[in-house]
Order: structure tokens, then sequence, then C-alpha cells
């Protein structure tokens, strides 16, 4: 029977076996009971007895032989009759080797091949319709198509016989095969190919096992060529494959390297600053010209962000960038190099001021911060600095430090004082308030210093204080404190407020404020009247003033001031073991006289009038309002008389004329030792007795008999003003009795203030720093001790002790 669907095969039967024949080929035979009755395509229908059966045949030997005979027409007829995939993509395979495209199509698009079809579009795309093609060109198509295959070497061979080695290097290159893609590679470079010579515009295509996104465009795959300029050479390109591939892979150091090789260095540079390898990254650093300051850059903000400090310095030093150095410097705190740096670059030297001001603050070096804020100009930062250590010192009752902060506090805002520009109204106005603030704070830090005395007295189990320095340090802060001159707020917003205590801290003040708001309500009694507390500064407790005040009063005979104190400890919160032996201090008071020593009463060493203990008059005089100057270490009060040079008399003129030699001290009388003279209108007699004894010296001391004529024409209750004295008392005064208190070099407008001892043999000092008075002896013990004034801390302290010689003047 002859096949219905094609005329050249031909199928029989007999003697069991059945034949097949196509065309001229001999005949194809199998086993086969019955005859045959009808061929159609691939089925055959035999009729064994009276069963009709249907038997498919292959048509892959017919298939076989029209492709030995390249006769792809009729095979590709047979191939429809019913063959297999395999022999399909055999068909389609020997076609297209054979460049009949036509048929090799029709076959990829029977067995949906589409990687061979898109590879038979490229090639049509390149050699068109052509029916023939020059040997390297039929070459280079049986290479792709054994590439596609996977028959590499064959593959590489054929690129090689049509001079396509860079196609060999790509494939190889697209396997990972580095070592076959380098062979070829120099075999290229043997052959004088230069990178990217391939035949059309992808010398080939992507091959099977090779990564998604690696192949065409020639092997250097558009990463760029020579850095130099010239064309790449088929080697680096591999390297730069070979490197790309490594950054796929994410064995991103060693494609740095790569990049590094073929001179990419701003790739390699982006490499290894994102898997940090500085060491790396310093090595490309040292390659790059100066001139490339972008990728400079971009390696010393990584050096920077990892704070490799030699790394970075290598690189700025090598852009030559001077700021950025110092930048460098400040960011690793060598402040050294900084400020040395600095000294070469002046213009430099601003900059650095402000961030090691806040690195010292940081590392507690707090005064050295506070020097390093005005250098910078920067006296609120300063001022902001002071407030919160101010504020910590307290709310840590760390008393003492406190006290110091207070001073520094009250010494800044003096500094940041500034009239330029200001009308004469308004700059007295604020030098006004600004003393006036000066002042506020400056007795708020001797409240704070005498409390921190009372405050280790309370808490310490042992104390070296003798009783009457607790008695005067008590005494003197509660006079201070009962003062309404104390609850002047101060104009500013450096003092310390609610919003920065902690809760529990406020909680407690709170309590306090009500209780004396209680305490003033409540007491009616005539004796402790006027001296209740304005105000309490944070971090003061009244009991503990009170309590030791009372203690000591007790014992040293004050029995009137420690029946007060007891009388205001009984509506204050006190702590229960101190309830019983209160209550029984309170009743055995009630034993004693209701009086006080003649001795511990105070006398004005201005006016000569005998003080009661208790004072609401910041500390002062209640008839001509001197202030009692106390030493700050014992806390007693020193016999000094405050005074000023009358007008049209200078401060440096005033010193001349103290600093002279004394005139005839001794006027009128004869030689009986009584001499005449004139105080307050009336004339007086009086015996001499030797020179600087007060018993007898008021007749020929013309500063003593000007002091007291001045308070005898005292009002009281007027303003307190010094005593003012002429040149010729000036020149009478004696060097070594004077001391000048000069403020002049905090601020310019802080007043210079003139005492006179009134008992020389009393030894006094003066601190350099803050203008406080101590005794000699103690003062030099606690120099001694802590190298520094137990006041404000300084080390600058410098006091000047009268000179044995009779000619130097005390002054600060």
């Amino acid at each position: 029977a002859w096949n219905t669907e094609m005329e050249d095969m031909l199928a029989y039967s007999g003697s069991n076996m059945l034949c097949i024949k196509t065309g001229n080929f001999p005949p194809h035979m199998q086993k086969l009971q019955g005859f045959v009755v009808g061929f159609k395509g691939s089925k055959i229908f035999c009729l064994h007895y009276i069963s009709m059966q249907t038997i498919d045949v292959p048509q892959s030997a017919s298939l076989y032989r029209y492709i030995e005979k390249k006769d792809f027409e009729v095979a590709y007829k047979v191939a429809c009759l019913g063959v297999t995939e395999a022999d399909w993509r055999l068909l389609a395979l020997d076609a297209l080797q054979s460049l009949r495209f036509d048929i090799a199509r029709k076959a990829f698009i029977r067995i949906r091949d589409v990687r061979y079809i898109d590879l038979l579009n490229r090639i049509t795309q390149q050699y068109g319709n052509r029916t023939s093609l020059t040997p390297e060109e039929e070459h280079l198509v049986t290479a792709q198509v054994l590439a596609f295959q996977g028959k590499y070497l064959d593959a590489a061979q054929h690129f090689g016989k049509a001079k396509q080695f860079n196609a060999a290097v790509e494939m190889y290159t697209e396997l990972r095969k580095w070592d076959e893609a380098k062979h070829w590679a120099q075999q290229g470079e043997k052959a004088g190919i230069k990178a990217g010579a391939g035949t059309g515009p992808n010398a080939v295509a992507d091959l099977p096992g090779s990564p998604a996104g690696v192949g065409g465009g020639g092997v250097l795959g558009g990463l760029g060529g020579d850095p130099k300029g010239g064309e790449p050479s088929i080697a680096q390109g591999l390297i730069l494959k070979q490197a790309a591939s490594s950054e796929e892979d994410g064995d991103l150091k060693a494609a740095g390297e790569m990049y590094t090789t073929a001179g990419q260095f701003k790739k390699a540079l982006e490499i290894f600053i994102r898997i940090n390898a500085l060491d790396s990254l310093i090595e490309v650093v040292r390659l790059l010209p100066a001139s490339d300051t972008q990728s400079l850059n971009m390696a010393i903000q990584a050096f920077r962000q990892h704070q490799h400090y030699p790394f970075a310095k290598e690189t700025i030093l090598k852009v030559g960038d001077v700021g950025m150095l110092i930048n460098l410097h400040m960011e690793s705190h060598r402040w050294d190099e900084a400020f040395q740096l600095s000294q070469q670059h002046p213009e430099f030297a601003p900059q650095i001021y402000l961030p090691w001001a806040e690195w010292l603050a940081f590392n507690d070096r707090f005064d050295d911060a506070l020097e390093a804020y005005k250098k910078a100009k920067r006296p609120d930062l300063s001022l902001k600095l002071v407030e919160k250590l101010t504020h910590n010192a307290v709310v840590e009752k760390r008393f003492k430090d406190a006290a110091a902060y207070f001073w520094r506090l009250a010494v800044e805002m003096m500094s940041t004082v500034s009239v330029e520009g200001l009308p004469p109204d308004e700059a007295s106005s604020r030098v006004q308030r600004a003393l006036d603030n000066f002042e506020e704070l400056k007795r708020r830090a001797d409240v704070y210093y005498a409390y921190s005395y009372i405050h280790a007295y309370i808490q310490e189990p042992f104390t070296t204080l003798l009783p009457e320095n607790v008695f005067n340090c008590a005494l003197f802060l509660w006079n201070i404190l009962a003062s309404s001159g104390l609850s002047a707020k101060v104009n500013t917003t450096t003092l310390l407020n609610d919003d920065l205590i902690p809760p529990e801290l406020l909680r407690e003040e709170q309590r306090r404020r009500a209780a004396a708001a209680a305490a003033n309500s409540g007491l009616t009694s005539g004796n402790a009247k006027g001296h209740l507390l304005k105000e309490v500064p944070l971090g003061i407790s009244r009991v503990y003033i009170l309590y030791a005040l009372a203690k000591q009063a007790q014992n040293l005979g004050a029995f009137k001031l420690a029946r007060m104190a007891y009388d205001k400890l009984q509506v204050l919160r006190v702590p229960n073991t101190w309830q019983q032996q209160i209550d029984l201090s309170c009743l055995s008071i009630r034993a004693k006289p209701y009086s006080d020593q003649d001795e511990l009463l105070p006398v004005c060493n201005w006016c000569m009038t005998t003080n009661p203990l208790l004072r609401s008059n910041l500390d002062s005089c209640v008839n001509c309002g001197h202030p009692f100057l106390r030493t700050f270490l014992g806390f007693d009060i020193l016999p000094l008389v405050e005074f000023q040079p009358e007008q049209g008399i200078s401060v440096e003129e005033a010193k001349k004329f103290i600093e002279a030699e004394p005139g005839t001290r001794r006027k009128g009388g004869g030689s009986d030792g009584w001499r005449e003279s004139t105080r307050g209108g009336a004339e007086v007699m009086s015996l001499d007795q030797g020179p600087g004894q007060m018993g007898g010296d008021e007749g020929n001391d013309l500063f003593v008999q000007k002091m007291l004529d001045a308070a005898s024409f005292l009002v009281p209750g007027e303003p307190y003003s010094p005593v003012q004295i002429d040149r010729e008392i000036l020149i009478d005064l004696r060097p070594e009795e004077v001391y000048i208190v000069d403020m002049r070099k905090l601020s310019s407008f802080l007043p210079v203030r003139f005492f006179r001892s009134m008992i020389p043999e009393v030894a006094i000092a003066v601190c350099g720093a803050c203008g406080h008075f101590f005794h000699q002896e103690t003062w030099e013990l606690e120099v001694l001790q802590n190298k520094c004034c137990p006041y404000c801390g300084s080390k600058d302290i410098d006091p000047l002790a009268p000179a044995s010689e009779g000619k130097s003047l005390v002054s600060l």
C-alpha cells in the first residue's frame, strides 16, 4: 500500500515480514503477522484473519537517510509524518549547520526551542538570506551551534578557525573557565586581534549554563576600555570580565583587586568601601593621582566613618586640605596636633576651640572647658555649662562645689556685660542690673559655702570645727537667709529653676516651702517676728541651721538666741530621732536667763555700736549698716572697716598716697603726752599711749577721727555708704593696715573696695581671686593642704601679706 501522505513511501508484507521502502533507499523490514491493507502517515493497517490491526511505525530510519543525503526538504516531510523530539532536534541542527535556516526554523518551532530560535534570528539578521557563506563564516556559525550544544571545546576550535578569538574568550568567560579564556586570549594576542573585534554586534550568544545577564557586547562587556585612553587588550578585557563575575558571585574583595589590576580604580574604591576593606582601600589610594579628588574624598569619608586615623590622615595629606586635616584631628581627639597645625595656619584656629570645649566638658574637665568656650567667643555656652554644674552640685549636696560654681557664675555673668552702642541711660541701667545680679549670686555662693560646714557638722560623725566656728557659721547663715534682700529675684535666667530639679527633690523642696509659709503665718511671738526666712535656696535645710545654732548657742551662753531657735524648730518637720532631744532642750532652756552673754554680741568696727545676735539686714550693723566682714574659715568677725577715697581721687592716686611716707602724726601739745583735738564739734583731750593703740591714739589717728565723726552724723535707716577720706588721711594711713579688693580684673564694671584693719596685730590674708578674707594662719594651712583657695577653688590666689618693712600694700 502506498502512503497516502507521501507518494515515495511504500509498505508491503509477506512471509510474516513488513517492509517499508522510501524512495531509492533500501527497505526497512520488521516482523508482522497478516498483510498490509493501508498506509497513512506513520500508521499501517494490517488484516490478520478477521481482525484489523493499526501499527505505528517510526520514520526515524527514513529521516536519517534523507539527512545524510542533505535532502532536508524531503527529510522535513518525513519528519512531519511522525518522529520523536530528538529526531526533530537532529534535523534542525543539521539543517542549521548546512545553512538551511528555513528548515531549521521550522524544526525548532516544532519543538518550541526558543533559545535556538533566537540564535537563528541573530544569525539570519547577521547574514540575511544568503545561501552561501565564506569558510570563516561557516566556522563561526558552526561554533555557535556547537556552543549551544555544550560542545565548548569544538566550538572554541571553530571560533579559532574563524579567527574569532574574542568569541572563544567570551564563551569561556561566561562559563567561568578563566584558564581556557586566558589561553584563547593569548592566542588572540599572538594573532594580533584586538578586543572587541568580533563579527557583528554579538560574537556569541548566551550559552547554556552561563549566568544570566552575562554575555554579548564583546569581552569588555561595557565595562570601559583602557584607562589611559588606548584600546584595551583581550587580556585586560578578560580581567574586567572576571572581576564582574567575581562581583556577581559575591567575592567582592577579589573583584576589587581585579579592578585595581585593570586600572578601574573608582570601581575598586566603591567595592572596598562597601566591604570595609580598609587595607585594600589604602593601596588603591596610593595608586590614585592627587588630582582625582572625588575618589580621594570617597576614601577619606570611609576612613573617617570607620575611625581609622592613620589612613585618613595619609589620604588627606595627599589631597592637601588643611581644614579637613584639622577636622580629622578634632574628630580623633588629637588636640595637640590640631593646635600645632593651627599655629602654622592661624585662620583655622577659631574653629578648634568650640569642639575642644565640648570634648573637655564631656571628659569632666570643666574649668578647661570654660576657658575654651571663652576663646571660642561663646560666653553663652560657658554660662550654660556653669549653670548645669551649679545645679548638679546642689542636687548632689556638694555645697562647697556649688559655692564655687555660683561664684564662677557671677564672674561669667559680669564678663558677658556689654554696653557698646547703647544710650547712656540704658547702659547705666544694664550695668546696675548686672551689679545687682553679681551681688546676689555672690551672696548665694557665700550661703552655700557656709552651709557646707553646717551640713558636714550634722551629717558626719566627727568634726574638727570648734563650737565657736559652728555657732558663727550658723548665725551668719540665719542672718543672711532671714534678710529680705536675699529674696530679691536675680534678673537673669541663669539661676536654678524648678524645671531642672528632679521630681523627688522638687516635691521635697515644695514641702519645705509650704512648711516655711506655715511657719511665717503661724508664729506670732514677739521674739520670733522679723527673723523668718523669706526664701530658702534649693538644698539648704533650715532644720540643720537652727539645730546647730540652738545647740551651740546653749553651750556658749546665748540662751535668748537658743530659745528662739528651739521655738522655730517646734514648727518645722525634724527627724524623729531628734524630736525628743529638741523637746528636752526646749524645756531646759526655760530655766536659763533670757539673755545672751555680752562677749558674744558683735560690736561694729565703725560706729562702735553693740549689735544683737539676730539681724535681718544681711549681717550688717543695725546702726550704720556697715557689713560685718567675716573670715571664711571660722566665720568670726574681722576688725576691718571699709572706706572710699573722696570724689576726685582716682584709685591709682589713692594707692600712691597710701604707699607714700606718712607725715608728722603728732600735732600740737606739750611733752606730757596729752593731745588736743576736735571731734564732732567738741574739743577733746586724749593721752598718747603710743602709735597703733586704739585706747589713746584716736586723737592722732586721722582715719579714726574721720570715722567717728562720720558715725556721729549717721541717721539709722539710711542706705549704707562707706566713710569718705581725703588725701591727707590717705597719706596718714599705714600700708600694712590697708587692704584693697580690686575686682576690675574680672570686669571693668566692678568697683574697687578699700579696707583698713583696726587691730593690726590680727594677721589677715585675702584671696587674690575672689576677694574673701581669712585669718593668716588658717589660710596658710588650708592653702598648704589643698593648694587652692578654700572658697573659690582657684589656684591663682596670690595673697599679699603685710611686709615686715611696713612699705607694702595688701591688695587684690
